[in-house]
């Protein structure tokens, strides 16, 4: 009995050992100190932010990417999404747009171009009760502000977005134009 218990302790003692010196190998680590992001190398290229008014009308939600970086030309592309809500339809609004970013950080100066789709549930023209989901696409420009500093931190803009719109969800203005603000802040990283 005392030799099975005397074995059973060695291998349990054994096991214990092969088991804690990998861990303590790895919690080594945790006191290295990791080396800082050097941001001149390295800048902020992404930014998660909403928007008040602009592409999508009333607000959005969006996901902005430098893809092409020099410090006096950037060139960007942005993704949003909304919904917009229509006695009880949700319908939904995916912004597109390319931005070019002038001057050096962090004050720029932003024109870009993109597209809006809209999807909008609507009566017929001359045909009352009668609905049906239409597709609005908008032509978006923008003339703009933007503050994104090179580290990661707040991303603000503000501009005009003159709007071009392929076609009036009743069907009373095709083709018309409206000048739109937006107001925009968020976090770049």
């Amino acid at each position: 009995m005392i030799i099975e218990n005397s074995i059973g302790m060695r291998i349990f003692y054994s096991l214990f050992l092969l088991f804690c010196i990998p861990l303590s190998i790895l919690a080594q680590e945790d006191y290295n100190l990791k080396s800082t992001r050097d941001y001149k190398l390295k800048p902020s290229k992404t930014a998660c932010f909403i928007e008040l008014g602009g592409n999508a009308g009333l607000y959005s939600l969006n996901v902005d990417r430098i893809y092409f970086y020099r410090p006096n030309l950037k060139i960007s592309g942005r993704v949003g999404f909304a919904i917009n809500m229509n006695s009880i339809y949700y319908e939904p609004i995916i912004v597109v747009e390319n931005n070019f970013i002038f001057l050096k950080n962090p004050h720029h100066l932003e024109l870009g171009f993109g597209g809006t789709l809209q999807r909008r549930f609507n009566e017929k023209l001359n045909q009352p009760d009668i609905y049906n989901w239409e597709n609005i696409l908008f032509s978006v420009w923008r003339f703009g502000y933007r503050f994104q500093k090179q580290d990661d931190g707040l991303f603000f803009r503000t501009a005009v977005t003159p709007i071009i719109s392929s076609n009036d969800a009743l069907g009373f203005h095709p083709n018309y134009f409206q000048f739109w603000v937006g107001i925009s802040i968020g976090m770049s990283f």
